[in-house]
């Protein structure tokens, strides 16, 4: 794309901000849950990450916002979600969030609501997205449910 239709397009993502639309992923589904693996040592991300858009099924072109999460099981935590896109065993990693992520019956620590990411970062194509988790306590299975924030349509 060359600068005439990047300033277009910043220009109606910007100002015609109407055109933009957002959706979740997994969509009309419940949140993809990220556990850990059980065995990743504290401050290690797991040894695969878990799928949470297959190819094919992320719109073309859009842009990464952000996450929601919630549900944080086992025990409460502090930790860091990994964003990526590509095949099973060949993912890149697009962008990190650190969490705290509590359980239900824990008073005071929450994990709901959404992260977003002070930019958006866009994707071409329809690639597979998936998320890795590293955590501060020892091995456990320990995690949070989580969705995509995507928007899409923009500059259209």
């Amino acid at each position: 794309m060359g600068v005439p239709q990047e300033v277009k397009s910043t220009y109606k993502a910007l100002v015609e901000s109407g055109l933009i639309r957002y959706q979740t992923l997994p969509a009309g589904a419940a949140p993809t849950a990220l556990p850990s693996d059980a065995a990743a040592a504290a401050w290690a991300f797991m040894a695969n990450y878990v799928q949470i858009a297959a190819a094919a099924v992320v719109p073309n072109p859009c842009w990464l916002c952000g996450i929601s999460i919630h549900t944080g099981v086992v025990e409460t935590f502090s930790g860091d979600i990994v964003i990526a896109t590509g095949a099973a065993g060949f993912e890149v990693d697009l962008a990190m969030f650190h969490v705290v992520a509590g359980i239900p019956t824990a008073v005071g620590v929450s994990v709901a609501g959404p992260l977003m990411l002070p930019y958006p970062i866009k994707i071409v194509g329809t690639p597979r997205i998936a998320a890795n988790l590293r955590k501060s306590t020892a091995a456990s299975a320990a995690g949070v449910s989580i969705k995509l924030i995507l928007a899409t349509a923009v500059g259209t």
